[in-house]
């Protein structure tokens, strides 16, 4: 039986019932970057529809092979590497995604957005404006970015509730592209004392665990950076629980050491990107126990490789799959030559972080 199908069994014994075990159990997704390229809103775009309206913009098939696997996590969080609502609609290098694109990673079942990358300000005051008033009006929680000091203080870290857990969500860039947040906007940094301030609210608010969603590390290399070394050594000294990273745009290596999760870089969950394994991104799910002694344990994380079918190579639109569940299935690419490049990608990766 395939991974992915084990993996659904797995997920649906645990949602069924409701028994005392099921309610001290908590199951947590991270997707990667998911981002808007150009070509990616050409073949989006309703044909014929009014280009500066997001109902025009179908990203329907950007989940239709997921959706199964993030929907039945109690939690789910997405990387959403953009501004939000700004027309005209634009791609790299500055971006300005349709709204219909946040709608559908919510219908996925995404729950928490993190908005503290190097694109969200790209738009300038008018984005974080967009941005911030239509993740408001939208049945999603977000975090790392901030209407004023104020709001910093009183919603940063994010902390949710769920089958009687009480997790903290600590997200934070380490640069802007060289813009500064317009005032009075708040951007979680790659800081010392921002982070330091976000781990001490967490616990005064009750938080039993910690989450930080870091966007750092050097942008195209499989092997995490010294300084990814170093700030994820502060961060567990600090008080952090387990880290989940992004922005490289290529996977890098989970780490499962003392019974704490390391995921230093997701890559990339939808671009338009053809850099070597920029295609390749990671579902993470992490699984957190309470012990009878009211300690959480955390078991060794699942993780799922998934590759972005860029829209012409494989379905008419982009679309993304588990790539152990496509690996036997050529016949559904349509050019080879991209079947080669995910079954040779995922190949060397498996070789690099020693994955059986």
């Amino acid at each position: 039986m395939k991974k992915t199908a084990l993996l659904l069994l797995m997920l649906f014994a645990l949602c069924a019932g409701g028994s005392a075990a099921e309610r001290d159990t908590l199951r947590i997704s991270f997707i990667g970057d998911v981002m808007c390229h150009r070509r990616q809103l050409q073949l989006a775009r309703i044909p014929g529809a009014d280009t500066t309206k997001s109902s025009s913009y179908d990203f329907s098939p950007y989940f239709k092979y997921t959706r199964q696997l993030i929907e039945p996590c109690d939690i789910s969080v997405a990387n959403m590497e953009f501004p939000v609502g700004v027309v005209p609609f634009s791609g790299y290098p500055l971006f300005s995604a349709p709204s219909s694109l946040a709608d559908e990673v919510i219908g996925a079942g995404v729950d928490l957005f993190l908005a503290a990358n190097n694109h969200i300000c790209d738009k300038g005051r008018k984005g974080l404006d967009s941005t911030y008033a239509i993740y408001r009006s939208m049945p999603v929680r977000f975090t790392g970015l901030f209407r004023d000091r104020l709001d910093e203080e009183l919603s940063n870290p994010a902390i949710i509730n769920a089958n009687g857990f009480r997790v903290a969500f600590v997200n934070f860039t380490y640069g802007l592209n060289g813009f500064t947040p317009p005032q009075p906007y708040v951007v979680g940094m790659l800081d010392s004392l921002q982070i330091k301030q976000a781990i001490q609210r967490a616990h005064k608010r009750g938080a039993d665990f910690i989450i930080a969603l870091p966007h750092w590390g050097v942008e195209y290399s499989l092997d995490y950076s010294t300084e990814q070394r170093r700030w994820k050594d502060n961060l567990y000294r600090w008080g952090i629980d387990m880290i989940v990273g992004t922005h490289p745009h290529v996977p890098q290596a989970v780490e499962y050491v003392d019974g704490r999760i390391t995921a230093y870089s997701l890559g990339n969950y939808i671009s338009n990107m053809s850099v070597p394994y920029g295609q390749v991104g990671i579902l993470l799910i992490a699984t957190l126990v309470r012990r009878e002694d009211g300690a959480i344990e955390t078991l060794p994380p699942e993780v799922i490789y998934l590759w972005c079918g860029k829209g012409g190579l494989m379905e008419s639109n982009y679309t993304v799959v588990p790539i152990e569940d496509f690996l036997d299935k050529p016949e559904t690419f349509r050019h080879r030559s991209q079947y080669e490049k995910m079954a040779g990608e995922y190949r060397k990766i498996k070789q690099k972080f020693k994955i059986d």
